[in-house]
């Protein structure tokens, strides 16, 4: 299976999971806790990146930062290294202490940074540990309710201005967040690459300036796209079906190919097995597509929006 992806700027909101090897404790006791959180904030200085959210249970822990310049791997290699030797020397023993690599997500913050924080919180409830988030002492939930941080390396006023104009206010909106049902919570926002959660547009536009491949849109099938095309090309679906050698419907079966391998990761001879073309025929003519799109502005103009036009929820009319 392959890795997830690591997209890294100053600015992000992570949300951060690191898991104990075997799903064995990483915390024995209150004072390894303590511990943690102190070479939490030492970083925190150090690297100068915030802590928005945090919550400590006895074999994992959720982080949510914001980065600064320093990148995140490495933030989380000095952490986790650093805490590893003092507990290891602690409890007498050797070895790894967490599960391989942390996981990571980049969070779209200004949709889903809210739903993060109450996931983040809502932990010990359902691990059944306490009945309320805020009977939990080792999260950051407590320090929302009161507006400030109990440390001064957590940073509550990131995120509480979302929840309302002035301090009381927007404790006020947090209590609400912890109280009633998202709409669209944590758990269901959609994920990319095993490394983005956010839209699709927001997506596209990290794995861009990465320099990633896009996000290839699973959800599209050949019938779909080819209706899109046939709208866009102002033709009968019936004229991509024939067996003629209609220049309309060659170059809309070649656009119908390009676009799936582009954007949907259809291969060219699934395509073609659709259209009852030879793979071999089909290739050539996407080639040529592709020749054209090169010099001819327009063509590659309407391609880009053909393909804009895929996305889910869209429904852009295109237009020579």
């Amino acid at each position: 299976m392959a890795r997830p992806l690591r997209v890294e700027f100053p600015g992000a909101l992570y949300h951060v999971i690191v898991r104990g090897n075997e799903r064995k404790a990483v915390f024995r006791d209150d004072r390894d806790r303590e511990d943690y959180l102190r070479r939490l904030a030492h970083y925190a200085q150090k690297f100068e990146f915030r802590v928005l959210a945090y919550c400590l249970m006895d074999n994992h822990m959720h982080l949510a930062i914001e980065a600064g310049k320093v990148p995140l791997s490495r933030i989380m290699a000095c952490l986790q290294s650093s805490y590893t030797q003092y507990f290891n020397r602690r409890h007498r023993r050797v070895g790894h202490l967490f599960q391989g690599r942390y996981k990571a997500w980049l969070i779209e913050k200004d949709l889903y940074a809210l739903a993060l924080l109450r996931y983040i919180h809502e932990n010990p409830v359902k691990a059944k540990i306490v009945a309320r988030p805020q009977e939990y002492e080792w999260s950051s939930d407590r320090q929302y309710r009161r507006g400030k941080g109990q440390q001064d390396w957590l940073d509550v006023d990131r995120l509480l201005p979302m929840l309302g104009r002035g301090r009381s206010a927007a404790i006020r909106g947090y209590r609400k967040l912890m109280r009633e049902e998202l709409e669209e919570p944590y758990e269901k926002v959609e994920t990319w690459g095993q490394a983005i959660k956010g839209n699709e547009a927001f997506a596209d536009r990290v794995l861009q300036a990465a320099g990633e491949p896009r996000v290839l849109r699973r959800h599209l099938t050949v019938e779909t796209i080819a209706r899109r095309v046939a709208q866009v090309q102002g033709i009968d679906p019936s004229e991509m079906a024939t067996r003629g050698r209609g220049r309309a419907g060659s170059e809309a079966r070649a656009l119908t190919a390009w676009v799936g391998r582009e954007v949907a990761g259809i291969s060219i001879a699934r395509t073609a097995k659709h259209f009852g073309r030879e793979t071999s025929s089909m290739a050539r003519n996407v080639a040529r597509l592709e020749e054209r799109m090169a010099t001819a502005n327009n063509l590659r103009s309407r391609c880009e929006t053909l393909v804009a036009s895929l996305s889910p929820g869209r429904n852009t009319t295109i237009r020579d």
